[in-house]
């Protein structure tokens, strides 16, 4: 799941659109998330990765456009 701070879209590499703190399963064990800035500001996104014992790891992306 990923929360954000600014106006964009993030969506997988198969085009589904992510909305945030929706969980979304990954099947494979490679994939691409792609973000598409609807603002001029600055922008973070925090991305939420989650495995089957309940073990999180936070990755935090800042874009400046």
């Amino acid at each position: 799941y990923f929360q954000s701070e600014g106006k964009g879209m993030l969506r997988l590499d198969r085009g589904a659109a992510l909305k945030p703190n929706d969980r979304c399963p990954l099947v494979r064990e490679e994939f691409c998330l792609y973000y598409t800035s609807q603002s001029s500001d600055r922008q973070t996104i925090n991305v939420y990765i989650e495995d089957n014992f309940g073990e999180v790891q936070q990755l935090t992306f800042d874009f400046n456009k």
